[in-house]
């Protein structure tokens, strides 16, 4: 199946969508989710709720951590089978470290969302984590299946961060 989903998302390859998908896969970059998880964390951190801004800091790093312990474990290569808009990257394609970090920060802020906005939260949040998963594809950089262990990676981090309490 993962050879026939990069077929596909090659068939979809025009100017716009690689501006649109090379752009958009930023969005789980550490890069950029550190500096908001550090803005998010500020305001929890300044009002006293410590524990809660290290578990907000805490949901891309350990997303980031442990895809790259299982990257390194697992050792598969990244796909060559169409041409990668982007450079491969070095390390090895299991699972998708950008799709872990932005699953494990928009599930991670929907938990921490208000009741009432909670599902607009979700699904706005979803909704970017869906589409960096998409970009990953995309740009051929990574198997559909390095994607789902990515996403499931970041959720079961975000949860044990924000549900495991310490003792």
């Amino acid at each position: 199946m993962d050879p026939w989903i990069l077929e596909q998302m090659s068939s979809w390859r025009s100017p716009a969508l690689d501006v649109f998908f090379g752009t958009l896969t930023w969005l789980g970059s550490l890069w950029l989710l550190v500096p908001l998880t550090a803005i998010a964390a500020a305001s929890p951190w300044l009002t006293g709720d410590r524990l809660l801004a290290l578990r907000i800091l805490a949901l891309p790093v350990a997303a980031a951590l442990t895809s790259n312990v299982l990257k390194q474990l697992l050792d598969r290569e990244r796909p060559a089978l169409y041409e990668a808009l982007h450079a491969l990257p070095a390390d090895p394609s299991m699972p998708s470290s950008h799709s872990a970090q932005i699953a494990a920060l928009a599930l991670g802020a929907t938990l921490l969302m208000p009741e009432d906005i909670r599902w607009l939260a979700g699904l706005l949040l979803g909704s970017v984590a869906l589409v960096v998963g998409i970009s990953r594809l995309y740009l051929q950089v990574h198997w559909p299946s390095d994607v789902l262990a990515g996403w499931l990676i970041g959720i079961l981090c975000a949860l044990a961060i924000l549900y495991v309490r310490p003792t």
